[in-house]
């Protein structure tokens, strides 16, 4: 196996202080600096990517699969593309990103005119990774409770408590 080096971004984006950040609905994170940034989640998703060699990560919470022509992170055909385009602007490596999915609670009952919305919703996010192939680390979905989620920029760690 080869190693790699850790590029001096990487290292000096883990040596900085951690920034706590809470993230809203229809919201989207990605800075280039340490950050725990927390969100809770209905039949919302939240959708990390993150660098390892890097540690460059950024964070989506969007509420509705699909949206209207202007771009808004509340969609997710919306709200992905622009995740992977800043998280690559801010120095992360496509090849090596991997994510983590999580949300897409059933906390509402359905209309009974097909699957639930935080089913669409979690469909649209593993669609798009696939599309994209970045490899999904982790993921906690749908199911009836929603979910507090913290993630770390730093070590690309996640924290889910079922709420």
């Amino acid at each position: 196996m080869k190693a790699h080096a850790v590029p001096p971004a990487a290292t000096e984006n883990r040596s900085m202080p951690e920034r706590k950040v809470y993230l809203h609905p229809g919201g989207l994170w990605t800075e280039p600096f340490a950050a725990a940034i927390t969100t809770v989640l209905g039949s919302c998703v939240s959708v990390c990517l993150w660098d390892p060699l890097t540690a460059v990560g950024g964070i989506n919470h969007f509420i509705l699969p699909h949206g209207g022509a202007a771009p808004s992170a509340r969609y997710g055909n919306h709200a992905l593309p622009m995740l992977l385009d800043r998280v690559l602007e801010n120095g992360a490596r496509g090849e090596t990103l991997l994510a983590c999915v999580f949300g897409g609670a059933s906390v509402m009952p359905g209309d009974g005119e097909g699957p639930l919305l935080g089913s669409r919703n979690v469909a649209e996010a593993f669609d798009f990774l696939e599309r994209n192939g970045i490899t999904v680390l982790r993921h906690d979905v749908e199911g009836r409770q929603g979910r507090k989620l913290t993630f770390r920029t730093t070590d690309g760690t996640t924290l889910i408590r079922k709420l």
